[in-house]
């Protein structure tokens, strides 16, 4: 994906505009690529939407606020009101959005001949802008802030390596570095140090002390824990730089911050005679993974230190994940959970009733926008199923895939799902059955999971999901766990996309570029990751035979 993204920054991007052909399309493309929204922002975006800081224009987009170059508000404006839009400022679906953005690319590929503009996707887009906002000099921090990136990692890409000559320069002081408040260097500081402690972790203890030990240890950070979200609300897990029934009662003295953090996935602070609060969220994916909290001396708290944390927070959150997923893979035992799901708000089920239809999940890919599932249906055609999709949020995009006699192979975006929640928790979905009359999720969880706030978060989500059995059982996972490690989330989602898709059967039923399509990616990068995937596999394979 960088090589299109440099290739959109070095003039690319000026040719793709030329080939929009309305200005609908043409404010679709500068929002998703000057402002970097997702396709999922750009539908809900509002004409008064726009707010004003200093002069600045931004989007207020909900979890952030996003840059407004001065041309792009006046298109934004410009198009409102000629358009009447007092609503979303445009209706379509997410779907539609990528699709207005792929034909503007082949637009541009036809008139130009140069093929690279088909790889062009909204996610292409939101990437130059960020690389944009990178070339330009803006501080990284700041260009977490203002897009949809939560971590500096998912920025390195688009970070151009200095020459020598930039590097000779740096040391003879020619370009004298900006002096970093302490609130900033200390948290950078933590962030960098607390790194090679998480990606060795094997165990959340281990990760929750050693956040807590660097934090405390950290001048100007007076104390600091750690609370795991459990179905008994927060649970200290660990601590340092304070007695536990200090923090206990801290955490008992202020619910509301503990309770506002966790809901609202951000940083909050408050200020105490004693000491200035800090709560961090720990996310990992979607799924909430508890709380760090930290205390300050009285007004401690920097006002650029909010973004550093909470990229702090994700990292620790991701670092969490990991070790539940390598647990589950390697445990010999798993929790069994059976659901029943009569919800008629969740799109398969609801499908399934319409169309007197029966669905069968054949495998799951994690994607950005949402989980990527590969369904079987049967009773019914995939033009009918995707009738019924295109008007439904909760599927961002439908693909049809193959079929035979009697059922057909569909691939489903799904935003919104109870596939989706559970697997979000860190359960593992053994399989999914729907039909006109009731659904039926199986899915397998670690045996030390909470699985109290496993049930609840599905049936908070969806009211007609509710819990039929539950059993302790086998782990049904036979691959080699020590091959499944070799392989890079990225990896491992492109092999299953493509097993799942049909690539490998002959005559195939899914190319390459709709794979990467799907998945979000160009082609050259797919086929980058699919063939390292299965060097790793054919040499796992032969060096033990």
């Amino acid at each position: 994906m960088a090589e299109i993204v440099r290739f959109l920054c070095e003039g690319g991007y000026d040719r793709l505009r030329r080939a929009t052909r309305t200005h609908r399309s043409d404010l679709i493309v500068r929002l998703c690529g000057e402002v970097g929204l997702r396709p999922s922002e750009v539908v809900e975006v509002r004409r008064d939407d726009i707010v004003t800081v200093d002069g600045t224009r931004f989007l207020d987009i909900g979890d952030r606020e996003a840059a407004l170059p001065t041309a792009v508000a006046h298109a934004f404006e410009k198009y409102a009101r000629s358009n009447g839009a007092e609503r979303t400022l445009f209706s379509v679906s997410e779907r539609r959005i990528q699709m207005i953005v792929k034909e503007c690319g082949n637009r541009a590929s036809t008139a130009t001949g140069d093929d690279r503009f088909r790889e062009v996707s909204t996610r292409e887009l939101r990437a130059t802008h960020a690389m944009g906002l990178l070339r330009e000099g803006i501080d990284p921090q700041v260009v977490l802030a203002v897009t949809a990136y939560d971590r500096l990692s998912a920025l390195e890409p688009y970070v151009e390596r200095p020459d020598r000559e930039q590097i000779a320069a740096t040391f003879a002081n020619e370009h004298q570095p900006m002096e970093q408040p302490t609130q900033l260097h200390r948290t950078l500081s933590v962030a960098a140090d607390v790194g090679d402690a998480l990606a060795a972790a094997t165990a959340p203890s281990e990760i929750h002390d050693a956040v807590c030990a660097r934090l405390a240890e950290t001048e100007g950070y007076r104390f600091a824990w750690a609370a795991e979200t459990t179905g008994d609300g927060l649970v200290t897990q660990a601590h340092a730089g304070a007695e536990r029934e200090m923090i206990d009662r801290l955490v008992s003295d202020h619910p509301e911050l503990m309770a506002s953090a966790i809901e609202a996935q951000a940083v909050r602070v408050k200020d105490t005679p004693t000491a200035t609060l800090i709560a961090v969220p720990l996310v990992g994916g979607e799924t909430p993974r508890g709380l760090l909290g930290i205390g300050t001396e009285p007004d401690g708290f920097g006002a650029g230190e909010r973004d550093l944390l909470t990229v702090l927070g994700a990292q620790v959150g991701h670092a969490l994940a990991a070790v539940e997923r390598k647990r589950r893979l390697l445990a010999d035992t798993v929790t069994e959970l059976t659901f029943g799901v009569d919800s008629k708000d969740a799109p398969l089920p609801a499908t399934a009733v319409a169309l007197s239809c029966t669905f069968e999940l054949n495998g799951v890919v994690p994607v950005e926008e949402g989980i990527l599932c590969y369904v079987v249906a049967r009773d019914t055609t995939p033009d009918a199923v995707f009738d019924r999709t295109d008007t439904t949020d909760a599927v961002v995009n439908s693909r049809f895939v193959g079929e035979n006699n009697t059922e057909c192979l569909l691939e489903l975006t799904l935003r919104r799902s109870p596939i989706r929640t559970f697997t979000a928790t860190g359960g593992r979905v053994r399989s999914y059955t729907v039909d006109p009359k009731r659904g039926q999720l199986v899915g397998e969880v670690s045996t030390d999971t909470d699985v109290r706030g496993v049930v609840e978060r599905l049936t908070d989500s969806f009211p007609g999901v509710y819990l039929k059995a539950k059993r302790q059982g086998e782990r049904t996972v036979t691959t080699d766990t020590g091959l499944v490690e070799t392989l890079t989330d990225r990896q491992a989602a492109v092999l299953r996309s493509a097993y799942f898709g049909g690539y490998f059967e002959w005559p195939r039923d899914s190319t390459a570029e709709e794979l990467a399509d799907s998945l979000g990616v160009s082609s050259p990068t797919l086929h980058h990751h699919l063939r390292i995937a299965q060097q790793k596999l054919l040499r796992a394979i032969i060096e033990d035979a």
